[in-house]
């Protein structure tokens, strides 16, 4: 893999090829997929982003393992390979930065794995490709989480198909090949659509939700998409639900336009 794909996933994808620059902790994602490891995660990870409880910890981490998934995704479907993404082979990092503490990784060695060029074997690569992260590396961690934050495993994927959702719509944008963009839709719908609720170890496939659009906090003549889990960004200090939360009731959301609107309106004249 060559430097510049590899400098393409850092930038996208907070992923690299070695302990990232400002790291504060590292962790063995092997580790953390057994009860001691994931506590000293979740109890070093909780006060740098001012958690108020360990569940907002498990929400937080589910948000930045879909970047781990959307670097999956992406280079499936706009290289059609894939770097080997095994817990064995994953570093995760707590970087400190202006206030708040992000999560980012990296793996131990650049190994590729090519997919076929024939189309029916391609896609049957694709799907076990999926099937193999989202059951032996995704899966693990969150279920370790999971039990011990004591949010439900569906909260912690749910974290997730907002997230693809906007990524993949973004990607599919500045894409004018036809059958690059037939790609995208394929390699998503099977994601969300085919891919076994088993391999999630869930009674559904998490990324198999309905989108629901609202209006937008900046412009009324604009939709924004509703996130499909709370992300508990209330459960951190000074934290309140955000706007596209799914728990905040519509007469709120309408009353936090209004605020918004005026105070821009406000500061304008």
């Amino acid at each position: 893999m060559n430097e510049q794909l590899i400098k393409e996933f850092t930038t996208k994808f907070d992923l690299h090829p070695a302990v990232p620059e400002g790291a504060l902790h590292s962790f063995a994602a092997a580790e953390l997929v057994h009860e001691q490891g994931m506590r000293a995660f979740v109890d070093t990870y909780g006060p740098l982003m001012k958690a108020l409880d360990d569940k907002a910890v498990a929400a937080y981490f589910g948000g930045y393992l879909s970047n781990l998934a959307l670097a999956v995704q992406y280079s499936v479907t706009g290289f059609s390979f894939v770097p080997e993404f095994s817990l064995a082979n994953l570093g995760i990092h707590l970087i400190p930065a202006d206030g708040y503490c992000r999560i980012a990784f990296s793996l131990h060695a650049w190994k590729t794995e090519q997919a076929p060029e024939e189309q029916q074997s391609r896609e049957t690569w694709r799907n076990d490709v999926f099937a193999r992260f989202y059951q032996e590396t995704a899966g693990p961690l969150v279920r370790c989480i999971s039990q011990v934050s004591g949010l439900p495993p569906g909260e912690i994927w749910g974290q997730m198909p907002s997230k693809f959702n906007y990524y993949v719509e973004s990607f599919a944008a500045g894409i004018t090949d036809p059958a690059v963009l037939k790609r995208i839709e394929a390699d998503y719908s099977y994601l969300k659509d085919e891919l076994p609720a088993e391999v999630f170890q869930m009674p559904r496939n998490p990324f198999h939700v309905k989108v629901r659009r609202i209006e937008s906090l900046v412009d009324p003549e604009q939709t924004v998409q509703m996130r499909n889990r709370c992300c508990m960004y209330y459960r951190t200090e000074g934290g309140r639900l955000c706007y596209t939360c799914p728990r905040m009731k519509e007469e709120e959301r309408t009353a936090r336009r209004e605020e918004f609107r005026s105070e821009r309106a406000a500061a304008g004249s």
